[in-house]
């Protein structure tokens, strides 16, 4: 390209290629490589969806891991990577970035961002200063901060005596480094998170939570809410969930997104049958202004929902009566009728989110690892077979 362009105008132009003539141009010459490798550039370049791969799509079957991409009419290509995906936990899936943990809980536990996009993962080990691990109870949480672009993990722990505060961790991967979240960016000592599922909408991070509290007979009792932790101020907050959606929703419940809107879904268990719930829930202003019921259905077992097929139909995880494996159905809300997706796996590992494109990661060696051996050096060496890793 001619020396005349101003640089700027060069990497305009560059912006506007695929993934893979961007990863070609970095090859072209310094500067370029500079220019690319840059968080701005990153940013600029943003997510792009892709026409013929609509989702990921994550599951194990027999305890051994899958990855696939899917098209629109739920065809499936395998993704290609040296990744062994059996044993992987999906954490989440924001700007072309998937978050996975894996490991022994206490020591070398780690977490990976991969990005199937540009055929890279990144790795780092969790913290963990205790002695053992029935001191802590922890789950991990992921976002990319939409100003930059930059992944960040949250390592979030509560110790088992609801005196003690919470302890949380924070990763970004333009510090390669862990940093403690002071006492004033996270909530009060009772509330807890339940990590079985999260959503990730803009800058916020969204979990199911509740705050335990003791009767006057001695009894215990939890009151549900939304936790939040908003990834540029980086602090927590709490969503009241209004009585009259809090008397009609599946406690817990589970969450995840539709568009720009909170999704929260579970099942109301009854004498003979469960109702299968999913209400819609917008928010402004860190409250929920509006909610909506998409669906109530009765059925004979438990379902999940996964994620949602065109931002309407529900994607639904059916167990199988022995309860042994699990299947996929697509809910058709124009009919009212269930279809069968015919993918079968082990129950309670699917994870599907719509595909995009993006170069997050790039910069990075392929199966890099920071911060390792973040361990109380007390601690029992577990070494974890990581496979390619």
């Amino acid at each position: 390209m001619s020396e005349n362009i101003p640089i700027e105008v060069q990497m305009d132009i560059v912006r506007r290629l695929s993934v893979k003539s961007v990863a070609q141009c970095r090859t072209v010459c310094k500067m370029w490589r500079s220019r690319i490798e840059s968080m701005h550039f990153t940013k600029r370049f943003g997510v792009r969806m892709n026409s013929a791969n609509n989702y990921v799509l994550l599951y194990e079957r027999s305890f051994k891991g899958y990855a696939f991409y899917v098209d629109q009419n739920f065809g499936l290509t395998p993704v290609e990577s040296d990744i062994s995906y059996s044993r992987l936990i999906p954490l989440g899936w924001s700007h072309g970035v998937c978050a996975l943990s894996f490991g022994p809980i206490v020591r070398h536990f780690m977490f990976l961002f991969w990005n199937p996009s540009v055929q890279k993962s990144v790795g780092a080990y969790v913290p963990y200063y205790t002695l053992g691990q029935e001191y802590e109870k922890r789950l991990l949480g992921f976002g990319v901060r939409p100003h930059n672009f930059d992944p960040i993990i949250l390592k979030i722990a509560f110790p088992f005596d609801p005196k003690e505060p919470w302890s949380v961790q924070l990763f970004t991967l333009s510090s390669r480094s862990w940093r403690s979240l002071e006492n004033e960016f996270l909530l009060p000592h009772t509330f807890r998170i339940k990590k079985e599922s999260q959503a990730n909408i803009g800058r916020h991070i969204y979990w199911c939570g509740y705050e335990k509290f003791i009767g006057n007979d001695a009894s215990s009792y939890k009151s549900y809410v939304i936790v939040s932790f908003d990834m540029l101020s980086y602090r927590f907050q709490i969503l009241n969930i209004p009585d009259h959606l809090l008397r009609q929703l599946p406690l817990p419940f589970c969450v995840t997104s539709i568009g720009d809107n909170l999704v929260v879904s579970g099942n109301l268990q009854g004498d003979e049958h469960c109702v299968f719930c999913i209400w819609v829930l917008s928010i402004h202003g860190g409250t929920i202004s509006s909610f909506t019921n998409l669906l109530t259905i009765p059925s004979p077992i438990a379902l999940k929902l996964i994620g949602f097929h065109d931002n309407i139909d529900p994607i639904i995880e059916v167990p199988s009566q022995e309860g042994f494996t699990a299947s996929l159905f697509l809910y058709r809300m124009a009919t009212g009728g269930f279809q069968s997706l015919g993918i079968e796996g082990d129950p309670g590992s699917f994870f599907i989110k719509p595909f995009c494109h993006s170069i997050v990661l790039q910069s990075h060696a392929d199966r890099a690892t920071y911060c390792q051996e973040l361990v109380y050096p007390g601690l029992v060496d577990t070494r974890l077979n990581l496979g390619c890793h």
